[in-house]
């Protein structure tokens, strides 16, 4: 009954991962270790072997729609890596309880903006901020001509966010893919599709990593990993079907935002179970 259940939960969390670009690992873990009993250590390392094949999946219809830029996942993915070592240092002489409290607010914030219905405008085009940023020497015009799409990236701040999201990851032991998803569609205005599909992409690197790491430290079980890496490639697979249908950008946008929000949630039972256990997720 215990392993139809995680099934279950597996195949929804992947589905909802798979359309929002997040893959899945920020809801489950904490369902594992709340709902379940999972020790913490058990739950990340079957979690993370989960969201190998479900990312691959992904990835492979992503592929053939050819909507992943790889130049964004590549500038993204090695500062991360570097910055997800420096986020593990900083631990050690950064108030991290408060921080995270900051960080859950921030996201629950963010994800309720997203939420909230608003009026479609046209920002200005020639002017502001961030289009000033947008537009210094290191930028650049990414062009795809399957989906009829053009934006404009700058790689020097695509690279900053990269580190910044690896800082996050490694402080606060969390993922950072559901920074990477709304970040790429808010800051550098990339079409939500291709945000979602690149986002899923960095993952296919980071949980392919993050496996083995797991597994040979032993943290991997196979009798309680297979349950849910089955459900989450069928959970991948029912989210690509589905997120066919979601064309409407706001419609998009606001899946992500309810994913923000769950995420913030996430963030904030990871803060009670650390002040009553002395261990986070």
């Amino acid at each position: 009954m215990e392993n139809f259940l995680i099934f279950l939960l597996g195949v929804l969390v992947s589905g909802f991962g798979t359309i929002i670009g997040f893959g899945g690992g920020v809801f489950m873990v904490p369902i594992l270790i709340i709902f379940f009993g999972y020790n913490m250590e058990i739950a990340v390392g079957s979690t993370m072997t989960a969201v190998v094949p479900a990312a691959i999946i992904a990835s492979l219809f992503n592929l053939r729609d050819k909507s992943i830029d790889y130049l964004v996942g590549t500038l993204i993915q090695f500062p991360a890596v570097a910055g997800t070592v420096v986020g593990a240092f900083l631990v050690a002489f950064l108030p991290v309880f408060r921080l995270q409290v900051i960080f859950a607010t921030f996201v629950v914030l963010i994800g309720s903006l997203m939420v909230v219905p608003h009026r479609l405008r046209t920002p200005p085009r020639h002017s502001g901020l961030m289009y000033s940023i947008r537009n210094i020497p290191t930028s650049f015009i990414r062009v795809n001509r399957e989906h009829h799409l053009a934006y404009r990236i700058n790689a020097g701040l695509v690279v900053i966010f990269g580190f910044f999201s690896g800082i996050m990851a490694g402080l606060f032991g969390i993922g950072g893919g559901f920074l990477q998803t709304p970040m790429m569609i808010k800051l550098f205005r990339i079409p939500p599709n291709v945000a979602t599909s690149t986002s899923l992409f960095i993952l296919v690197i980071t949980s392919v990593t993050g496996s083995i790491s797991h597994y040979l430290i032993g943290n991997v079980f196979w009798h309680r990993s297979l349950p849910l890496i089955i459900a989450f490639a069928v959970g991948a697979l029912g989210g690509n079907i589905f997120k066919r249908y979601l064309t409407p950008r706001q419609s998009m946008e606001t899946l992500i935002g309810i994913g923000l929000l769950l995420a913030g949630i996430g963030v904030a039972i990871n803060l009670a179970v650390k002040s009553h256990f002395g261990f986070s997720f």
